[in-house]
């Protein structure tokens, strides 16, 4: 069962993620702006992480924290890593990171059609 599941997500959410990657720069729009404003209260050198990041549109909000992207698909990686970013690809249900390791972490779902 675990099996299929797997195959479906990867068929249905992964594979359109990766079709569509390079159009999310225009879907995407601005910032949420109560995202905006938690990342803009966040103290000076906290470490942040944007959890299913995609294009890293969060990434650049306040330059006064360090902030880590992470998502599964590597095409908007690409964009963000072209943007300046510091990103990663993984799956958000296996994190690499350490327990605690976060000042504060944000996963938005903004994605429209």
């Amino acid at each position: 069962m675990e099996h299929e599941a797997f195959q479906l997500e990867k068929q249905h959410v992964h594979q359109v993620y990766e079709s569509t990657a390079s159009y999310f720069n225009d879907l995407q729009g601005k910032a949420w702006p109560r995202v905006r404003q938690f990342l803009l209260e966040q103290k000076p050198g906290s470490l942040i992480a944007d959890i299913g990041c995609g294009t890293g549109k969060y990434l650049d909000v306040n330059h006064l924290v360090y902030n880590l992207g992470c998502d599964y698909c590597g095409p908007l990686i690409e964009i963000a890593r072209n943007k300046g970013c510091e990103v990663m690809i993984c799956d958000n249900l296996h994190l690499p990171f350490r327990d605690l390791c976060f000042n504060a972490i944000i996963s938005v779902g903004g994605m429209r059609f």
